[in-house]
């Protein structure tokens, strides 16, 4: 040791004890000490409101994407606006029964959820399945319709979330990643055979955050398994897409839409003039042209594009930012949860929401190759509305428990 370090070293002083406790006072260090607890609060206000907004404009935006259509097949303008209406009501109700409930308490049926929910996605198959535009998405009981896989993804998030916090070392090592990757893979396969690429890609999306979320070696893990990734994103990219078939013909209308603009390519070009014509100000609330039958089904997965045309960008970037809002306040909640379990549902929610919106906007803008995906909260659809909503309200819970950050 040098003679100045030793010098130094002379000059550092022990402090008793009883000199720290004068300088700093006990109320002081109790008020150190209540800031480690974890404090229970009300719910994050903000999510709550940019719910409820984003739900009631959507609500509008259906009417008006909607009227025309419904008003010519002889339901009468409201017959879409009462479907969403009622599908809104009941996610309401769902949502503030999830406000109130612990999410641990949900976290224990999390299993059973898994399970029903690969029990529905197997009805796909079945007799009651319905096909549509070469995808066999829905369920028929009743007349009664509904999108299993909509349920899958929550179900996915709270299984994988049950399976991580149990053992949190579990994610660090190849069998636990393997067990993981089971559990996502056997809904995965089965949207596949379904021929729902979009929901494979949200699925796919919300497991890798959550075990990149939990996982620190993820990467290690991650790199090893590249090529194996590589292969099979090539055979889908191929398969759904490149390939023969309605994928391959959508793959071509994305690269250029304006070869074949009254063929594969009429829904990507009428977005476009859509976009197009709204301006920044829009051409006014109900006043789409492209809704007259010129863009197929405009309240479901191009209900975005009637945004831009009637409200123009102006509308269209707040809207987005609602969004962006909505996912901000949700990653808080997530990141600030007392828990992993609740640290991980949080995660797997705003995931969810956040990769629709992106995929969605980049379908109507022909960013990326069309594939069906709704709007949160807007676009028409009483499954995505539902479980939406009560995921919104199993994040409300999650930021009422929170770490205090002071």
């Amino acid at each position: 040791m040098s003679n100045h370090a030793r010098r130094h070293n002379r000059d550092i002083i022990p402090f008793p004890q009883e000199r720290v406790e004068h300088i700093i006072p006990e109320r002081t260090r109790a008020k150190v000490r209540a800031d480690r607890r974890i404090i229970i609060r009300e719910y994050d206000h903000i999510i709550f409101i940019c719910t409820i907004v984003l739900v009631a404009f959507g609500l509008i935006m259906v009417l008006s994407a909607s009227s025309y259509a419904a008003m010519h097949s002889g339901d009468g303008m409201y017959h879409f606006f009462r479907t969403q209406a009622v599908s809104a009501g009941i996610g309401l109700v769902l949502m503030i029964i999830a406000a109130t409930i612990n999410y641990k308490f949900v976290s224990k049926f999390s299993w059973l959820l898994y399970l029903v929910a690969i029990g529905a996605l197997g009805l796909v198959f079945t007799p009651l399945g319905v096909e549509f535009n070469g995808a066999v998405r829905w369920v028929s009981i009743g007349g009664f319709n509904f999108q299993p896989s909509e349920l899958a993804k929550v179900a996915v998030i709270f299984a994988l979330a049950k399976y991580i916090s149990n053992d949190t070392n579990r994610v660090n090592t190849i069998s636990g990643l393997f067990g993981a990757a089971i559990l996502v893979a056997i809904p995965v396969v089965m949207v596949m055979l379904g021929r729902n690429l979009s929901t494979v890609i949200i699925l796919c999306a919300i497991a890798f955050v959550m075990i990149f979320l939990a996982s620190p070696y993820f990467w290690r893990w991650v790199a090893l398994g590249g090529v194996a990734i590589a292969g099979l994103g090539g055979y889908l990219l191929y398969e759904h897409f490149i390939g023969e078939g309605f994928r391959g013909a959508r793959f071509a209308a994305w690269l250029d839409p304006f070869v074949d603009p009254t063929g594969v390519g009429f829904q990507n070009v009428q977005s476009l003039y859509a976009l197009a014509s709204g301006g920044l100000f829009g051409l006014g609330l109900g006043n789409s042209n492209q809704k007259l039958y010129y863009l197929p089904e405009a309240q479901n997965d191009f209900i975005f594009a009637i945004i831009v045309e009637e409200l123009g960008l102006f509308g269209a970037m707040i809207v987005l930012v609602l969004f962006g809002i909505l996912v901000w306040r949700g990653a808080m909640a997530a990141i600030n949860s007392r828990s992993v379990l609740g640290c991980l549902i949080g995660t797997g929610i705003v995931t969810m929401i956040s990769v629709q919106v992106i995929i969605n906007v980049g379908v109507v803008t022909n960013t990326i190759p069309n594939t069906g995906i709704p709007l949160p909260f807007i676009s028409y659809g009483g499954t995505s509305i539902v479980v939406m909503m009560a995921s919104m309200g199993m994040l409300l819970n999650i930021s009422k428990y929170q770490r205090n950050r002071k």
